[in-house]
């Protein structure tokens, strides 16, 4: 009777921690998921700023960038920001005194009800925002990834740092 007691507690735990990484490796795979299709959305907005900026078809501000995004250019569909919930506003344009803004701030969703994204019209940028993770690097990393940037801080008082890219004449 101890025997199968024990037997039965051995397999108890095997079968907890294989549950464990299962359920661990079906987050990680979930939050993967939703990084690359949230930076799919946001290549199809900025695609579309691309290609109605330099076709003529928005109305564009002096240096050739459309002034806003306008929904009816998704035909119904707007891109989704997945890492988000769908109760706040699509996009926020930069205003006018944010024009050297390459990033908004902050880079992520501080108040709940921050925009999913973000266009600078004045330099045809648009930005993904991502939720605040459990860690500042992993709110960094998650940024970076779906917009394709290299920030280092989320510091917004100190304003967003980039990370200096080597060039050839350095000697690091």
């Amino acid at each position: 009777m101890m025997r199968r007691v024990v037997d039965l507690v051995g397999v108890l735990i095997v079968a907890g921690i294989a549950g464990g990484y299962y359920a661990h490796t079906r987050v990680d795979d979930d939050e993967t998921l939703r990084l690359e299709s949230t930076r799919s959305a946001l290549e199809k907005i900025k695609g579309e700023v691309v290609i109605r900026s330099q076709s003529g078809q928005a109305d564009v501000n002096p240096r050739g960038w459309s002034a806003t995004v306008v929904p009816a250019w998704f035909g119904g569909e707007l891109p989704k920001n997945t890492l988000l919930s769908e109760d706040r506003p699509w996009l926020e344009i930069a205003p006018v005194e944010h024009a050297s803004w390459e990033h908004p701030k902050p880079v992520y969703d501080a108040s709940g009800h921050d925009a999913s994204f973000w266009y600078n019209p004045a330099l045809g940028i648009v930005r993904a925002r991502v939720p605040m993770m459990p860690t500042d690097k992993k709110t960094i990393d998650a940024y970076n990834r779906i917009n394709s940037t290299s920030i280092v801080s989320l510091s917004p008082s100190a304003g967003i740092e980039v990370l200096a890219m080597p060039t050839a004449n350095s000697t690091d």
